[in-house]
């Protein structure tokens, strides 16, 4: 499930974090369905943040 944090949308697949809420579901999409990352949509994002 995408959400928003800080003015960001993150991925709740793999944490990428994205501008749009367009991208980020994106991302989710892929992530759920292939279980690996895009780099073609990854690279409109930010790796996560470390914890």
């Amino acid at each position: 499930m995408v959400r928003e944090k800080n003015s960001e949308f993150v991925c709740g697949e793999c944490g990428f974090r994205y501008d749009t809420r367009v991208e980020a579901e994106a991302c989710e999409a892929w992530c759920s369905e292939h279980k690996s990352c895009n780099l073609e949509i990854t690279e409109k994002g930010r790796p996560p943040k470390e914890q």
